[in-house]
């Protein structure tokens, strides 16, 4: 019978109903997490054609202060590239508090670009999170200059290997369009640049930043060589940057080099607020969002309950002073009941003995409550060593059971190479990192963060290449920023100087189950199996 009724209430609307706030709920507290807003667009050219894009800015209040217009960042990707693909380079952007856009164009008509650009440009100039002052466009060197008025953008291009070719010659035929930023990656020479006189490149091409893989097999590296040269003599402000071992598209190293490129935009753009601007969220607490869901639930509930006209007799049983009497139990279900109190009394001591100890400051106490009742057998040895260092005043209970608990699993189970007991528990297992510091709590979400990337290496010169890649593309290093109270703050800050940098290296290092300390020079280390070297380090520190 209960079955019954519960197959009914699955395909009643009352379900449906409560699945759809449910449902609803969940996208509400997802939208809360997510820090940018993601907006597709279709503009037509002055040919008629339709140019298909997508635009990703950072919730709230970013850019000046005072303002909601953002830099802005357009983006022209490579061949075979789509907008749908850009998604993560235009993160790259976003993340430091610059609008990023995309769109596709013609790849096999460098000729349609020119409208294609242009019309995309439009679209850009006219949006609300762009859009800032008015300036005045004139044909410079021209005594019969037509000037025009147009909307300012604060604005940076920066061109992908063909997106860099199309973008460079649309530049030089439509200097009243420059941007203040011009970024070109893997790009090469054009046949436009033969014809240009070198007396006007100036006045088109203000702020230049060439990025070239030194192995780049399509554009050689000459080119961009060749470019900067002829720029620099016409005194425009050249940056080149020559990415040692890297190919055309620069392997593995491409999402650290969208950050330093969304850096550098980001110094140039807002000179006076040089540092990446993150989006700072309001983020809604889940069981906030399904509330509604169980709200609608227990109205049901009660209405459904309530308003019946009577209730039903239950067979066996018998009519009392007006009421219904409970019909009389066996011994074999009396003693059933007893046994389902006694073993729902025990589940619900013992899931408060596993939630309620661990968010307790560590004290002889609750080590003591751990010993016996939280840890498993092989993790008893981990627990000793790190319960003897003084460094948990303050602390909760659950940030050493963590520290335990990942270092070992990560170190026994998961990773693919051996250390030995003395430089796992000082090393790998250990939270203290150089001096220290009162923020112990970072192992779990490292781990999460770096293990993944690490998982199907062998060796941990491999690991921490990936470590220090990663670690840069998601950290700003800025010489001068004000020290950190610990890991925790410098990985959530995102801003870093060189000191704290290398603290967060060296845990980085240890959460993905490689044995790092700090070496003489105050900069991170790691253990090849042989002897300390030290850790890889960034492509760059910055530009």
């Amino acid at each position: 019978m209960q079955t019954l009724r519960f197959l009914r209430f699955l395909l009643s609307k009352q379900f449906w109903l409560f699945f759809a706030f449910l449902f609803l709920g969940s996208l509400v507290w997802a939208h809360s997490r997510d820090p940018f807003r993601r907006t597709e667009f279709s503009v037509k050219t002055a040919a008629g054609t339709r140019v298909h894009g997508i635009t990703v800015v950072p919730r709230g209040e970013f850019g000046r202060r005072g303002s909601t217009a953002l830099p802005t960042v357009v983006y022209a990707h490579g061949s075979g590239g789509t907008w749908m693909t850009d998604g993560n380079d235009l993160r790259q952007f976003a993340e430091l508090g610059m609008a990023a856009v995309g769109f596709d164009y013609d790849q096999t008509n460098s000729g349609a670009f020119e409208g294609e650009f242009a019309a995309v440009l439009d679209y850009v100039r006219r949006q609300s999170w762009a859009a800032s002052e008015t300036r005045t466009e004139g044909n410079e060197g021209n005594k019969e200059a037509s000037f025009t008025s147009r909307p300012s953008v604060n604005m940076a291009w920066v061109g992908f290997s063909l997106g860099a070719q199309n973008t460079l010659a649309y530049l030089l035929k439509h200097p009243e369009n420059r941007p203040q930023v011009y970024v070109r990656l893997a790009g090469g020479w054009i046949p436009e640049l033969d014809n240009s006189s070198i007396s006007n490149l100036k006045s088109r091409i203000s702020d230049l930043l060439l990025v070239h893989g030194e192995n780049d097999s399509i554009f050689p590296v000459e080119d961009a060589r060749r470019l900067a040269g002829l720029l620099g003599t016409n005194g425009t402000d050249v940056t080149l940057h020559i990415m040692a071992g890297c190919d055309h598209g620069f392997g593995a190293d491409q999402p650290v080099v969208f950050r330093l490129v969304a850096e550098y935009c980001k110094g140039k753009l807002t000179p006076g607020h040089p540092l990446p601007e993150f989006p700072r969220l309001h983020r809604y607490p889940f069981l906030l969002c399904i509330l509604p869901a169980f709200v609608w639930l227990g109205v049901w509930g009660y209405w459904k309950r309530n308003g019946r006209a009577t209730l039903p007799r239950s067979h066996g049983s018998e009519r009392l002073g007006g009421s219904l009497a409970l019909p009389k139990l066996t011994k074999f279900e009396v003693g059933l009941r007893v046994a389902a109190v006694v073993l729902g009394t025990l589940a619900v001591a013992d899931t408060a003995l596993h939630l309620v100890p661990p968010r307790m400051r560590v004290s002889p106490r609750t080590i003591e409550i751990a010993r016996k009742h939280l840890l498993a057998p092989k993790w008893h040895e981990d627990f000793e060593t790190l319960a003897a260092l003084p460094v948990w005043e303050g602390q909760r209970l659950q940030t050493l059971l963590t520290h335990v608990e990942l270092a070992h699993y990560t170190m026994f189970e998961l990773v693919n190479w051996k250390v030995d007991d003395a430089l796992y528990r000082q090393y790998v297992l250990s939270p203290v990192i150089g001096e220290g510091g009162h923020e112990l709590d970072w192992r779990r979400e490292l781990w999460e963060n770096f293990y993944p990337r690490v998982r199907h290496e062998n060796t941990t010169s491999d690991a921490a290449a990936i470590v220090a890649r990663f670690l840069r593309q998601r950290v700003t290093i800025a010489p001068g920023y004000p020290k950190q109270p610990g890991v925790e703050s410098s990985w959530r800050g995102h801003i870093v100087n060189g000191e704290d940098f290398e603290v967060l290296y060296t845990a980085a290092l240890r959460s993905a189950g490689v044995p790092a300390r700090l070496g003489g020079s105050r900069q991170a280390e790691f253990w090849t199996g042989q002897a300390w070297q030290p850790a890889p380090r960034p492509l760059a520190a910055s530009w």
